[in-house]
């Protein structure tokens, strides 16, 4: 098996890797399809938006018990249950589409359900990764799981699920459905851990107990020396890049006075800036320079905020946002291997889902502090108090990491 696959990590990240690259195919392109069905069904933009809300309310309802539930949960019979029912819900709506009786409540309740599925799945897979390679190939196998990540939610789903759309609106829901479903085959390669319950049995245990593990993954969190102050410093990154992800699309349409089809090109170079980061990342974390990339990444991607609105053509803008790109793919994998050496494995999905909801969380709140400063002064001056606040993350990470070597030699 070759080393693009990642066939020389073993048979189980194998499976591991597979199964995450057909889901994520058909994330990328459902979040493409979705919104354009939403448009289709109502002009009403508040009804619209009430189908992303949909998709992000499980991060504040489900998350914390769901972390706690892959922490007792067989990891690998929860994927593959998890997997299943998505893949029946999405089946549910191509029927719904394909006869004309879709409404928009359909759509919010099958975006609220497919999170749920994520929050399950996703902080599992991450799991599973120390169970299936070893401590010095945590870097490479989470770059690949982020190249496939990021080459089908950003460079790859937006295009597909549009052209899909256009040809029949139900059709990329078919991708989408097959996606899950067909990931289960190589997800039954994982390895068995036989020393968790399965699902069935863990449901009849009580909710207190449920709740009373969420909490104590919150607490080791915030104790932590390390992933504590990290987590903390990520959510002040992650409120700075809440301009980007708000305000990009004014910049470049409405400040360069590009086409929305530039825009979506702008966006698929920095995806494939972050795509090349990812496979940086096991080299930097052979020459022992992690917290350096990491920490210097931010710096970097802080500043091409800060100075993007500042592009005089839509080519400057699009040289930036790839610079922005890079380290931002770098990152992903080198602080998933940070989190893993330093979190017990029974702590583990808890650990990433309250990570999650923190990060999340903040990006709300950081795109309407940068829609009110566009709105009162420019949008320079928001993407300028952005990148001030990533700047200001990259000193609150490299204070954090100073601890790492210390904690992980104790």
């Amino acid at each position: 098996m070759s080393d693009r696959n990642g066939g020389d990590l073993g048979p189980g990240f194998r499976a591991l890797f597979l199964g995450v690259l057909a889901s994520n195919t058909g994330d990328g392109i459902r979040l493409a399809a979705l919104p354009l069905l939403a448009l289709s069904l109502t002009d009403s933009p508040f009804l619209i938006s009430l189908v992303t809300v949909a998709q992000y309310l499980p991060w504040l309802v489900f998350a914390p018990v769901g972390g706690a539930l892959v922490d007792r949960w067989s990891r690998r019979r929860t994927i593959l249950v998890t997997q299943a029912w998505r893949g029946l819900v999405m089946v549910a709506l191509v029927l719904l589409v394909a006869t004309d009786r879709a409404e928009l409540w359909h759509l919010a309740v099958v975006a609220f359900v497919i999170t749920v599925g994520e929050i399950l799945v996703d902080p599992a897979t991450v799991a599973l990764v120390p169970n299936v390679v070893r401590d010095e190939q945590l870097e490479r196998a989470n770059s690949r799981i982020a190249s496939a990540e990021i080459l089908t939610n950003d460079v790859g789903g937006g295009p597909v699920g549009s052209t899909l759309f256009g040809f029949a609106p139900w059709l990329p829901f078919v991708v989408d459905a097959a996606s899950y479903l067909g990931s289960v085959v190589p997800f039954r390669g994982l390895p068995r851990d036989p020393g968790r319950s399965d699902a069935s049995g863990s449901l009849r245990s009580s909710a207190t107990s449920v709740v009373t593990e969420a909490r104590e993954g919150f607490g080791w969190l915030r104790r932590h020396p390390v992933l504590g102050p990290l987590t903390v410093a990520q959510v002040v990154y992650f409120f700075g890049l809440a301009a980007s992800l708000s305000l990009f699309v004014v910049v470049v349409v409405d400040e360069l006075g590009a086409s929305e089809a530039a825009f979506g090109v702008l966006l698929a170079v920095g995806a494939v800036g972050a795509l090349f980061g990812t496979t940086l990342a096991p080299r930097v974390a052979a020459r022992g320079w992690t917290n350096a990339a990491i920490v210097g990444g931010v710096v970097v991607q802080g500043v091409t905020l800060a100075i993007t609105p500042l592009a005089p053509v839509v080519a400057v803008a699009g040289v930036l946002w790839f610079l922005n790109g890079v380290p931002a793919g770098l990152s992903r994998p080198l602080v998933r291997g940070i989190q893993q050496r330093h979190t017990p494995n029974e702590l583990l999905g808890r650990i990433n889902v309250t990570t999650r909801i923190f990060t999340r969380g903040v990006i709300i709140l950081g795109a309407l502090v940068a829609g009110s400063t566009a709105a009162i002064v420019d949008v320079r001056a928001a993407f300028a108090v952005a990148g001030a606040a990533q700047l200001v993350s990259a000193l609150m990470m490299w204070r954090a990491l100073g601890r790492s070597a210390v904690t992980e030699s104790a």
